[in-house]
């Protein structure tokens, strides 16, 4: 297991100081934790160290981090004062149930076995499958439920959590088989809206990838009628077409390890993309997912797979035929169901 704390090494060599002793003062459940600090400390500073600590270690679940506060003396002295969510006991029980559930996990998936993409894969498709977006967790009317919908509790315990809680759950099992992996916050474009978000930002055999499981789990459908991989390993270029960071973050401009590229799912021809179509169809294979480049479009590529579908379907004496697709215009990919 890698302990992968990007942000900290963002930090200033003082910001690194006050980060290693909020760090420790956290982990011991200290109500009070004392900051090696001269003068005060402004809000500003303390933000981006808090910042840095909580994407850095999503264990550390059980802080309630909008009550956290600064605290200065007469003399000048400063203190962190935290607020935690849970009893040192209780706290102690989650520790103990999201051990367990992530070392059985890693063993069920066998994540220790296989390509560091194939372990990524692996973590990908268990979150997708068995994990659902908590609609409800944005409610700060129910404290726990928003709680744990952020954290990685919503996703070990319940199956269900926020992106917020998905992100630091991918940091944890990629992190704890050696691949490293970063939270990344910032917002994004979805439903027409454009809204708070968080990602992730991956090593895959030395270069960095951008990763949004949290869309791929939504791409997929409340009842997981597919397995999406729209947001696999992505460049910045392409993520950051509906993405924007917040903060420095490592670059990402390879697609060696994209899902499409790697499963040699990219088109540039018509003419190419039909011929595997067909194959496929011919071989009793009914979904279709690929991604297009260059000039070609979506809606004539569409309406060229509606007609040869239909007239494969035909020649087998099967009429009433329904297609359903679901593309994503904006990343060129496409989903294609035969009915």
């Amino acid at each position: 297991m890698i302990v992968d704390r990007y942000y900290y090494n963002q930090l200033n060599k003082n910001e690194q100081i006050i980060y290693r002793c909020f760090y420790q003062g956290i982990m011991d459940r200290k109500d009070i934790i004392p900051i090696p600090v001269k003068g005060r400390m402004t809000q500003e500073v303390f933000n981006r160290i808090f910042e840095a600590m909580t994407r850095d270690n999503p264990l550390i679940y059980y802080l309630n981090q909008s009550t956290c506060s600064l605290a200065t003396d007469v003399l000048g002295h400063t203190a962190i004062c935290p607020q935690y969510f849970f009893s040192r006991e209780r706290i102690h029980e989650y520790n103990r149930k999201i051990e367990k559930a992530v070392n059985e996990l890693a063993a069920d998936l066998k994540l220790q076995e296989g390509t560091e993409y194939e372990k990524e894969l692996k973590v990908h498709d268990w979150l997708c499958n068995f994990v659902s977006y908590d609609y409800d967790g944005a409610d700060i009317n129910d404290p726990v439920r928003f709680m744990e919908a952020h954290n990685i509790v919503g996703v070990f315990a319940h199956h269900r959590a926020q992106c917020e809680g998905i992100a630091k759950a991918v940091k944890v099992l990629l992190n704890a088989v050696d691949i490293k992996c970063i939270v990344v916050t910032g917002k994004a474009d979805g439903n027409g809206q454009n809204g708070p978000h968080a990602w992730n930002i991956v090593n895959i055999d030395g270069k960095a990838y951008q990763l949004d499981i949290t869309w791929d789990i939504g791409a997929g459908g409340k009842n997981k009628d597919r397995m999406a991989y729209d947001y696999f390993n992505l460049t910045d270029g392409m993520m950051y077409m509906d993405h924007t960071p917040d903060g420095k973050l490592p670059i990402c401009n390879s697609l060696d390890m994209n899902y499409f590229r790697n499963n040699k799912l990219v088109f540039n021809s018509k003419t190419r993309l039909l011929a595997y179509i067909d194959s496929l169809l011919k071989k009793g294979e009914m979904d279709f997912y690929f991604q297009l480049e260059g000039r070609l479009k979506m809606k004539d590529i569409l309406k060229d797979i509606s007609d040869l579908s239909m007239s494969v379907m035909t020649t087998k004496g099967k009429r009433n035929v329904r297609i359903q697709h679901i593309p994503n215009e904006k990343l060129g990919i496409c989903w294609v169901r035969i009915k």
